[in-house]
């Protein structure tokens, strides 16, 4: 069903500002998903959607074929969908990136215990207070694209599904399962039970990334942008491993660091 939508004061014009903070989506297990890209990604059938929402100018357009799967998309499956004055759309969404179109997404919650349903083969990573959306949305993909199983984050890291996280992401998000710990607690509970060994990079003293078996069965954990790796994590690992670097550099960017451990997986 489409509908039009004449006031900012509609019910799904306010739910969709209020899914533009963390608190909102916590509140509602709801998030938007901005943009061709992540909306025609959605439309796989394996989402729960409430709602698709365009802005007066979108147009099916049969030469572009993401528009054209989401207008398909609408028609075949009865998803809700409603245009709103292109005035109303650009105060809901960053309008410096053309967006014309996004979706209203029931969050998918997994549980820590989902990990043990994976091959104990199979690597995990682990986010330690990443605050950087750009670097969590490219951890995210690297994940995805080295075969990794899930991604587990740790209290502090940010929330994956703020809109920067996600246009990071180019709609890997939805490919791979990501868990909120509640306690880095869970790390250990988790690789006990699951006979996995946790790594860690550290600057200095760790045994060359190259020299480790880092292509199966860990949960490597990558670190905080300025600070790494929280102590705590670091002197209960299994296993330390550092990324030689020449010149006078003393750390790499945490998502160009995360993605040369976790290709061991593919190198393997």
């Amino acid at each position: 069903m489409h509908t039009h939508i004449s006031s900012a004061d509609n019910s799904r014009v306010k739910l969709v500002r209020k899914l533009y903070s963390r608190k909102g989506r916590e509140s509602r297990d709801r998030f938007v998903a901005e943009g061709l890209n992540l909306v025609s990604e959605l439309t796989d059938g394996k989402h729960n959607i409430d709602f698709i929402m365009f802005s007066e100018s979108f147009r099916d357009d049969e030469s572009n074929t993401r528009k054209h799967a989401i207008m398909d998309f609408i028609k075949t499956s009865g998803c809700d969908a409603c245009s709103v004055s292109d005035k109303i759309f650009s105060s809901l969404v960053d309008a410096e990136h053309g967006i014309d179109v996004l979706a209203v997404v029931e969050i998918k919650r997994f549980g820590i215990e989902y990990i043990a349903s994976l091959p104990k083969e199979t690597n995990i990573l682990v986010c330690d207070r990443i605050q950087d959306p750009g670097n969590m949305g490219t951890m995210i993909r690297t994940a995805v694209a080295a075969g990794y199983g899930a991604v587990l984050a740790l209290p502090g890291t940010v929330d994956i599904y703020s809109a920067k996280v996600l246009r990071a992401t180019a709609g890997m998000v939805f490919e791979i399962p990501v868990i909120y710990a509640a306690s880095e607690e869970d790390i250990f509970r988790m690789a006990k039970e699951t006979k996995r060994r946790i790594a860690v990079t550290v600057p200095t003293g760790g045994k060359e990334y190259y020299n480790e078996q880092l292509g199966t069965g860990i949960a490597l954990v990558i670190g905080n942008e300025g600070r790494g790796v929280s102590k705590s994590i670091i002197d209960r690992a299994d296993v330390r491993v550092t990324i030689p670097m020449k010149g006078n550099i003393e750390s790499l960017n945490a998502a160009a660091a995360a993605a040369i451990l976790m290709y061991e997986a593919v190198r393997v």
